[in-house]
């Protein structure tokens, strides 16, 4: 549909939408809850511990905490990513394994370098917004992947076909797990922490906020079409406390997708009870 890498391309020809590797903060927790679903462990009702936690890290220990310095105790693991929980992600990630994300992060095309940190979970990797657009649409296609592409085909005046980018799809996803998170991250618009980007439609994503407010993000799909939204500086000075990805980026998606959508018909997301669990 479209890409926007700037305000002004005369004053920067930078492309942030293609060439800004920036810090996706909780918009990268899909990851790890797809990991943990494939697992055929856990549930979007399993139940999991919002407490406190220490892990060995090096010669020092990690605690994580969660946005607002609170614990809630036991709870769901659909509450846990509606309400963008990051203790549970940080525990998740341990339980089915950093290497496991990575992995699954190849498959869905990003390229970028990843460090096996425990902090993963909470989005300590650098990625760009097309990365994201590209991996979340795998969601939204139910676990079929096509590398995003810019121009589909090239014929000269003749009709003469100089250029196939066609995309060819291929299921590189488990489909109960797929749907089990798109479900799970339809609650995040409906009832967490981006109600900001409801469009009055079935629609999925998650918001992405750095600890430094340096970076805010909104990912989010219906079926038929994935935004990205990130918003930042190029010098990557904090844009103030409030910044968030529910109160920044969603409006944008929401605006966005609203014009995207109005002649494109409603479409439900598969429920997870069509699919077979893992």
């Amino acid at each position: 549909k479209a890409i926007v890498g700037g305000v002004d391309h005369e004053r920067s020809q930078f492309n942030r939408a293609v060439q800004s590797r920036r810090q996706p903060g909780s918009a990268f927790k899909p990851f790890v809850y797809y990991a943990a679903f494939a697992s055929g462990r856990y549930t979007p009702d399993s139940v999991i511990g919002d407490t406190p936690v220490t892990y060995p890290d090096g010669y020092e220990y990690y605690s994580p905490k969660n946005y607002d310095g609170t614990f809630m105790g036991s709870i769901p693991i659909r509450r846990a990513l509606e309400m963008s929980r990051n203790v549970p992600a940080v525990k998740l990630g341990q339980s089915v394994g950093i290497s496991r994300i990575i992995e699954i992060c190849r498959t869905l095309g990003i390229e970028s370098p990843i460090d096996p940190v425990i902090s993963l979970p909470l989005g300590a990797v650098d990625l760009t917004p097309m990365e994201m657009a590209g991996a979340y649409s795998t969601f939204a296609s139910n676990g079929w992947h096509s590398d995003p592409t810019l121009i589909v085909q090239v014929t000269d005046s003749s009709g003469n076909l100089l250029l196939d980018n066609t995309p060819k799809p291929q299921l590189v996803l488990d489909p109960w797990a797929t749907a089990s998170l798109t479900s799970v991250l339809r609650g995040v618009i409906e009832r967490g922490t981006a109600t900001n980007a409801q469009i009055g439609r079935p629609a999925a994503g998650k918001t992405g906020t750095t600890d430094s407010q340096r970076d805010v993000w909104f990912v989010g799909y219906v079926p038929q079409l994935t935004t990205a939204v990130w918003i930042g500086n190029d010098d990557y000075t904090p844009m103030g406390r409030g910044a968030t990805g529910g109160g920044y980026a969603a409006p944008v998606w929401r605006d966005f997708m609203t014009q995207a959508l109005r002649d494109t018909p409603v479409e439900n997301f598969r429920r997870p009870s069509e699919f077979i669990r893992p």
